[in-house]
């Protein structure tokens, strides 16, 4: 099914979530660091969570800006009359986000309220999610769902910075290169990729909530092509472009 990783708990290694059919529980490994795993989903609370739901295109984001990870899930089965046979069984299509262990929660929250088109890129801190249901053409009727798009809005007092890379001596697109944004709270990583997750696609910038903090200490950057280049305090709320430096520098390029 759907299969994403990211560093839910800014320990520096990505972890992975797997979603799975009903009755089969979505799976959450946290990476030791060492080549291993620890199977997190009864721990986290998400096995309970996610045991009646079929889970589809997952990923790992942080909705609230809090500087901690939570999960994107599109749920549905692909069965209609499931409830027939297993009436646990959830039928309907929808999204939700549970939040990662760190957050020491084990709700499971449907996505807000649908914002229509026209307000969906008016303020650029909003996470937008297109999300389309697949028409089983073997049922009759088929069953069709319309596509939902979905703006959510953070909390306004949390902070955010987005990172757009571009790639010289790497791949222009700069897939591979993973970052680590540190600010007085700690540490974040992300992975630049637009891969995971089920028939999915995501935006290739890295996004990053601050929570209180107005800025990062440092951004670091490990591209692909092995140059390691660091940013010294870069201001929050913007979207930052930074171009890959042909040597191992600190402060290296960036257009705001």
């Amino acid at each position: 099914m759907g299969v994403d990783f990211a560093d839910y708990n800014n320990d520096g290694f990505p972890d992975l979530v797997i979603t799975d059919l009903a009755n089969q529980m979505y799976a959450l490994y946290r990476d030791n660091g060492d080549g291993t795993f620890t199977y997190e989903t009864y721990p986290s609370g998400l096995g309970r969570m996610t045991a009646t739901h079929s889970g589809w295109g997952v990923r790992f984001l942080d909705c609230d800006l809090d500087g901690w990870k939570d999960l994107l899930i599109a749920q549905g089965h692909d069965l209609d009359t499931i409830q027939l046979t297993f009436p646990i069984c959830v039928t309907a299509n929808r999204c939700c986000w549970p939040e990662t262990p760190e957050k020491n929660s084990s709700t499971s929250r449907q996505l807000p309220a649908t914002y229509s088109n026209k307000h969906g890129s008016d303020e650029v801190w909003r996470l937008e999610i297109l999300t389309m249901m697949a028409a089983w053409m073997r049922l009759s009727p088929p069953m069709t769902v319309p596509p939902t798009f979905s703006a959510m809005k953070p909390p306004t007092h949390n902070h955010w910075l987005i990172l757009r890379l571009r790639g010289h001596t790497s791949n222009r697109d700069a897939i591979g290169a993973v970052v680590k944004v540190v600010t007085p709270q700690g540490p974040q990583f992300a992975t630049v990729t637009t891969a995971g997750s089920y028939l999915s696609s995501s935006d290739k910038r890295l996004h990053f909530g601050l929570g209180l903090e107005t800025s990062v200490k440092s951004i670091e950057i490990r591209w692909p092509s092995g140059i390691l280049q660091t940013l010294p305090n870069v201001r929050g709320d913007q979207i930052v472009q930074i171009d890959e430096s042909p040597a191992t520098v600190s402060g290296g390029s960036v257009k705001r």
